[in-house]
């Protein structure tokens, strides 16, 4: 009787070790980037109150997703990515499996200067929202950082790089 409870005690150690292994294969980890921008006078771009990083990223199976004015949506290497800014912070998150797959889709779109939504073209952290499945709140636009005719869009379905670090890091926000 003994033998037989061993047995079974080691069979199932053998099948919580394959679903724990199976598990873990269906999900990988990506990174998450925050980028910090500079003008041409050595000044940080500040795009949000309280929030410093005015671009986002994805790092995935070593290539990293961003979609920037001088670009469109692009795979690129992080070398080509510090042309635009200094990563200052990364987060890891899960992945689905296929994710990159999924993701071509959207490579060779546009920039999105208009900051909509809806269209076919992205802003950086409307890209990494939907890549993660993060849904779009009413936007915000300071009107002391940015210029006037951003302020139509007060209200209007988006997401920023603030929104995206804090939902993250599971940190409340608001403006």
């Amino acid at each position: 009787m003994f033998e037989e409870e061993k047995t079974k005690a080691m069979m199932l150690k053998t099948w919580i070790l394959f679903a724990l292994t199976s598990a873990a294969a269906s999900c990988s980890s990506l990174e998450v980037s925050f980028l910090e921008i500079r003008n041409s006078k050595g000044e940080v771009i500040q795009l949000e109150p309280d929030f410093p990083y005015a671009h986002v990223v994805i790092s995935l199976e070593g290539r990293v997703l961003h979609s920037h004015p001088r670009t469109g949506v692009v795979w690129t290497d992080l070398s080509d990515v510090n042309q635009f800014g200094t990563v200052k912070e990364t987060m890891s998150v899960d992945s689905k499996e296929g994710m990159a797959q999924e993701i071509e889709q959207w490579i060779g779109r546009p920039y999105d200067s208009h900051f909509s939504w809806g269209n076919d073209a992205f802003y950086c952290s409307e890209l990494v929202a939907k890549v993660l499945g993060i849904p779009p709140e009413p936007m915000h636009f300071d009107p002391d950082l940015w210029p006037p005719k951003f302020l139509e869009l007060e209200g209007e379905p988006g997401i920023s790089p603030g929104k995206i670090y804090r939902k993250i890091s599971g940190q409340d926000f608001s403006f």
